[in-house]
């Protein structure tokens, strides 16, 4: 097996160990939650955490709402009764997105006092479903997310701005929840876990912020996967392949260009083995940019840093499969990849990694994932 395979293979393994369907089968097993009249699912892993809800609770007429990204649908709901789903776009709201928010909020408010919910709720979620204060346009949540990732805005201030314009997010949303029951599901895709942040809070619940309802429902939040779950799946599966772990740390949390130089300096000065690194890097984009995802761009940053070196190779992805608008998931580098100097920094400055990448065999595509953990890096470096 070449060492990009390795490399794949142990990225995968990070992505199976946090996929929604089983991670909510286990945990509703687990917390014996045998009964639902309602499953909302929203995000990107929507729809394989909904298919892990209702497989556990072994029905197939439980009314179902799964709101997630284009193309992130599964066919295996198609034989399930009472589904409905809607897909919208991501990282930039569309008219669906306000569609879908309008369903969730009636679907919310139109459940009755006795009534138990299930609700899923996975990283983009803050793109895909909004319900706007009054007097705001779509074009108002248009520029305001344009003009934030232009900025390179940290996930977390992005909801923060995100949830000013909603009425359906940071505990606004499970305000109009009157009935008896409700179980929160969260994949974890921001730093620290905390469910405020979480699809801007869309799932949030505090009975004392917001309530609306008369009644306050017996409510419980459960954590089923995040990044620290995947990066340890990574690192079993890489020390039962023969490999000395080196480093399994959550620190992808600045600007691309300012992570790029120290990652690659530990990799160049480090011991051979796998390095395992974990977060969501940010990245400024130009006003036009071109075609790629932070992913891309932080991969070929790497290379320009690795490059001339024949022992080290790495990838670099988005969990839930998909980097910023494209339909790869990131990279994969070696000490070649830079060969084309000029072009790479320009695609670098004009933010068109993918079209980069995708020239010099180092674009990863494969599809979505069924989570949304944030991105892995898994670098293999062969010697001292």
């Amino acid at each position: 097996m070449n060492m990009k395979q390795k490399l794949i293979d142990l990225w995968q393994v990070g992505v199976n160990a946090a996929k929604g369907e089983q991670a909510v089968y286990d945990a509703m097993k687990r917390e014996n939650i045998t009964g639902a009249d309602a499953i909302i699912a929203v995000g990107k892993a929507a729809a394989s955490m909904a298919l892990g809800a209702l497989k556990a609770l072994g029905k197939t007429d439980v009314e179902t709402l799964i709101i997630t990204k284009y193309g992130h649908g599964l066919a295996e709901l198609d034989g399930y009764d009472h589904v409905t789903l809607f897909e919208a776009a991501h990282p930039i709201p569309d008219e669906n997105s306000l569609s879908a928010g309008f369903a969730l909020l009636s679907k919310v408010k139109s459940l009755g006092e006795d009534s138990r919910l299930v609700f899923l709720v996975s990283g983009g979620a803050s793109a895909l479903v909004e319900h706007l204060a009054d007097g705001l346009s779509l074009f108002d949540l248009q520029t305001l997310n344009v003009k934030m990732m232009q900025q390179g805005l940290a996930i977390g201030e992005m909801n923060k701005q995100r949830r000013k314009l909603s009425q359906i997010k940071y505990g606004k949303l499970l305000s109009h929840f009157g009935g008896a029951k409700l179980d929160i599901f969260y994949i974890s895709d921001v730093e620290g876990d905390e469910l405020s942040v979480i699809g801007s809070g869309i799932a949030f619940y505090d009975a004392d912020l917001h309530v609306l309802s008369a009644q306050k429902p017996q409510a419980a939040n459960h954590i089923v996967a995040s990044n620290a779950l995947a990066r340890a799946a990574i690192e079993q599966a890489a020390i039962a392949a023969g490999f000395e772990v080196i480093c399994n740390e959550e620190c992808l949390y600045d600007d691309i260009f300012e992570l790029a130089p120290k990652l690659a300096e530990r990799l160049i000065e480090g011991a051979a083995g796998v390095y395992i690194f974990g977060g969501e890097p940010t990245v400024n984009l130009p006003p036009l940019p071109g075609n790629g995802g932070r992913n891309q761009s932080l991969g070929l940053a790497l290379a320009e840093h690795i490059y001339g070196r024949d022992d080290i190779e790495l990838i670099v992805a988005g969990t839930d499969g998909t980097d910023g608008p494209t339909d790869a998931a990131g990279a994969i580098v070696d000490g070649s990849t830079f060969g084309d100097a000029v072009a790479a920094k320009i695609a670098l400055e004009k933010a068109n990694a993918g079209d980069y990448l995708d020239q010099h065999d180092g674009l990863y595509k494969c599809g979505p994932t069924g989570t949304n953990v944030m991105d892995i890096i898994v670098a293999i470096k062969t010697t001292k």
